[in-house]
């Protein structure tokens, strides 16, 4: 009788243990894990939603990025068209102080050849005026020899020197 004392007592103590756990232990442990629970819960939703914005943000930027690219592109596209207009400017101008220079040049040419075509008319005159003189020395004076030179140069005015 003694055991059957002793097991009650002893079943009975540990009733009284396990509701004095339950009270001081059990249930603090299973309030702490619902807080647990719900903190984690909302760090997951709130994970989440930081997820999707970040997503959204992602393809906004990603939009910005190709809109970017696009102006670029515009940009460089007007850039090379105008180089190339400037550059058939420069080209057309070039041609144009090219053709001034050649014009200039044949102008020059021309004058050139006048200045020599005098000079030469001038020593024939010499020229001509010496040999007429060593030729005709006593018979003719010296209007008479003007005239014949002049006739001779008239004459040979008609013959182009320099061609």
């Amino acid at each position: 009788m003694t055991t059957v004392w002793e097991w009650f007592w002893q079943v009975l103590a540990l009733f009284l243990i396990i509701v004095i756990l339950k009270k001081l232990l059990f249930q603090p442990v299973t309030d702490f894990i619902e807080k647990r629970r719900q903190l984690i819960a909302e760090e997951v939703n709130t994970a989440s939603s930081q997820k999707k914005q970040a997503d959204a943000l992602k393809i906004e930027y990603e939009r910005k990025i190709k809109d970017i690219n696009r102006e670029a592109d515009t940009i460089l596209k007007d850039a090379r068209a105008k180089a190339l207009t400037r550059e058939a400017e420069i080209i057309e101008a070039a041609k144009a102080e090219a053709q001034n220079i050649k014009h200039k040049a044949t102008e020059d040419i021309k004058l050139e050849q006048e200045k020599v075509k005098d000079e030469i008319k001038t020593q024939m005159i010499e020229v001509a005026n010496l040999m007429a003189s060593k030729f005709v020395q006593s018979s003719i004076d010296d209007s008479k020899q003007t005239q014949l030179i002049s006739e001779i140069i008239d004459e040979m005015g008609d013959v182009q020197w320099l061609s």
